[in-house]
Parts: structure tokens; C-alpha cells; sequence
């Protein structure tokens, strides 16, 4: 089930119990949803990438990266998974708090909740502000509290709609460390802040901050930086750009590097990557740039890694031994070929990727609710 149909159905359960004149089956559709927040590699294989809606934590770790896919790919793929993840489990709380009757505020704010789950209790408010935006907040307090003073802020956005629901431009924040704080046991960690822009037809642009962040500290390396991605929903074509601390298999140890890769996939052709890895078993004052190219079924086509000197070219570097496979002309199609071309920078870069539909909005630089 997708969380646009579990959002109607949830709010089809709601009483309208609103005063001051708030819509609130608008009020409920102008919740975010996960088809609209995730990022997506592979429009085809969304429950690779973890934006299948399956509500469970992050099943792929590094220990499964064991090179039966493109390794340039996979290693993109477990940062976007862990991401989504991540919008899984403040969005679930949403999905399910919707289908209890709202309690009327003052203020014109709608409150759903409180409603205990396995790690916390939830509670969250929706209110309507100017023009047609809707802000919204969702706090917990630990399991069996009753004091009012105990709820944190976990997960505030806001949106102004588009016509569609769930749909315009808007915020989501997330703090997995004030969920941490009222739920010991859970496994996440740091700060996610993101926006986006949805445009006709069903295409998204996204761009999200990330501070310390990660769902499970035990299967995935914590990251601070950017990540941006779109999709063009008349072709399926996506682009991200994400960043990640994971061994590269060409580097003498199994010590971690820092990689910030750009991926592109078109539906039925395949998929090529272009990453910039440093640190790690990578010697100072240098760097790694490689390419790769897969097909539809996500087979490997072709792959290379080379080795760079700070404020060198690409066309001087050196490649690196045992990386290759095949040619670049191996590549399925003419926008999967061509040179190496490497991300720029260190991975804090919130600018769209080339061919998005519109950028989103200013990211927001903290977890904080409008209201």
C-alpha cells in the first residue's frame, strides 16, 4: 500500500471536528507522504532502493554490498536506503495517528494522538496557516508518561498544495535523536531536514540536509551532508547525488572512505554512476574519481576508478590497477557513455542535479517547528 492511499483512508476515518473554519480533510491531505519525500534510484526497482513502502528497518548493510550488482551502484543505493528508511519511521507515526478522531484547539489547530507504538507515545498537530499553508508538528514522550511536558519534537513540516493532495511545495524535518531520547533502545541517530517541490505529472525535486544521521547506528556509518535527487515522471528517469562513508573494493584495507557519487537511471536502458572518494586508504593530498555504466537488469557494463592529485586534472590521472571492466562504449546507450565526470566538492552541495524539473525551496538548517 502506498502512504497516499493510507492517508485518504486514515483521513475518510477522521471526524471533521475542526473550528475556525479549518477544512480538515484538506487539512489532512496537506500531510507529506513517502512516494513524495523518498529519493529514488531505479524507478523499477523501488523496493531495492527502500522506497517500497515496507515498513521494517534498514535490510541491507554493509556486509551485504558483496559485488553481485554494480559496486558503484550499490554502495549509492545503501546511502539512499538508509535515508529512506529514516522518512519510513517518522511517517509511519503520521499514517496511523490520522485514523484517530481529531480533538478541536484553539488556534485552529487539529491534534491527533496521543497513541502509544512499540517505542513511544505520539501525538500530532496540524494547522492551517496563511495562504493556504499547512504546518504540522509529531512529538513522543516515553512509553507509559503522562506528563505533558515530556513530548519532543520528533518530525514537523510544512506545505503549500499544489492542487493535488499530498502534493506542492514544503519542508520535512526529522529528529532521530529527540526519539532516541524518549525511546533508549531505538537505534537512530542525528538530524534530517529536507524540501521539496512537486511539479504536473508526477515529477519531484528533493534536497535534504543531513547531521550526524543514520537509522541504526550498528549497520550504517553516520553521515553529515547533503543529498539532492529527482524524478521526471513522464519518462521515469531519476538523478541523485548522495554521500557516504564506505570501503571502496580497490583500496588496499576494508577502511572506510568518503564517497559522494551522482547516479542517473533511464527505465528500460540502465544506469551510470559518477563518484569522488578521498580519505580512507586514499593517501593525502589525494583522491579518487571513477565512472560505471549497468544495464536494465542492473548488470555491470562497465567500470573504472582512478587516482588524482589535488588540482590536477582528470585527464592526468593515473588508473587505478584492477578496477577496469569493459569500455564506456559498452554502455547501453549514448547518455550513459563519456568521460569520467566526478561530482564537485566534499558532499555539503544542496544544488539540483542537471535535467531536474525545478529546484525545491531553501532546506531548512534545523529541526524546528512554525508553530
Amino acid at each position: 500500500m502506498r502512504w497516499n492511499k493510507t492517508l485518504a483512508v486514515g483521513a475518510a476515518l477522521v471526524l471533521s471536528t475542526a473550528c475556525g473554519g479549518v477544512d480538515d480533510q484538506e487539512a489532512l491531505e496537506s500531510l507529506p507522504d513517502f512516494e513524495g519525500t523518498s529519493l529514488e534510484l531505479n524507478a523499477d526497482a523501488l523496493e531495492q532502493d527502500g522506497a517500497a513502502l515496507i515498513a521494517q528497518d534498514l535490510r541491507e548493510t554493509e556486509a551485504a554490498l558483496d559485488g553481485e550488482g554494480a559496486a558503484m551502484l550499490e554502495g549509492a543505493r545503501m546511502e539512499v536506503k538508509a535515508l529512506n528508511d529514516a522518512l519510513r519511521q517518522a511517517l509511519v507515526p503520521l499514517a496511523d495517528l490520522v485514523k484517530k478522531t481529531a480533538d478541536a484547539q484553539p488556534g485552529d489547530v487539529l491534534v491527533y494522538g496521543p497513541q502509544d507504538r512499540a517505542n513511544a507515545t505520539f501525538k500530532l498537530a496540524v494547522r492551517k496557516g496563511v495562504g493556504q499553508r499547512f504546518q504540522w508538528k509529531l512529538e513522543a514522550r516515553p512509553l507509559g508518561s503522562t506528563d505533558d511536558t515530556a513530548y519532543k519534537l520528533v518530525a514537523a513540516g510544512a506545505l503549500k498544495r499544489n492542487g493535488e493532495a499530498h502534493r506542492g511545495r514544503g519542508t520535512l524535518v526529522i529528529s532521530l535523536d529527540n526519539l532516541k531520547a524518549v525511546s533508549p533502545s531505538f537505534a537512530g541517530q542525528g538530524k534530517l531536514m529536507m524540501s521539496f517541490a512537486h511539479f504536473g505529472q508526477g515529477s519531484k525535486s528533493l534536497a535534504y540536509r543531513l547531521a550526524n544521521f543514520t537509522p541504526n547506528t550498528a549497520q550504517h556509518e553516520a553521515v553529515t551532508g547533503a543529498f539532492v535527487g529527482h524524478k521526471l515522471q513522464a519518462t521515469g528517469v531519476t538523478r541523485v547525488r548522495v554521500l557516504g562513508a564506505y570501503n571502496l573494493g580497490s583500496t588496499a584495507t576494508s577502511a572506510k572512505e568518503k564517497v559522494l557519487t551522482s547516479v542517473r537511471h533511464i527505465p528500460g536502458l540502465g544506469g551510470r554512476a559518477d563518484l569522488r572518494a578521498w580519505g580512507g586508504d586514499i593517501a593525502a593530498n589525494t583522491y579518487y574519481v571513477g565512472s560505471a555504466c549497468w544495464d536494465a537488469q542492473e548488470k555491470e557494463q562497465f567500470r573504472v576508478l582512478l587516482q588524482c592529485t589535488d588540482g590536477g586534472r582528470v585527464e592526468s590521472c593515473t588508473e587505478v590497477a584492477g578496477s577496469r571492466v569493459g569500455t564506456v562504449q559498452d554502455c547501453r546507450g549514448p547518455e550513459l557513455r563519456g568521460d569520467v565526470t566526478p561530482p564537485e566538492g566534499t558532499g555539503d552541495d544542496l544544488s539540483p542535479e542537471p535535467g531536474n524539473p525545478g529546484a525545491p525551496d531553501d532546506v531548512p538548517a534545523d529541526v524546528s517547528s512554525e508553530f
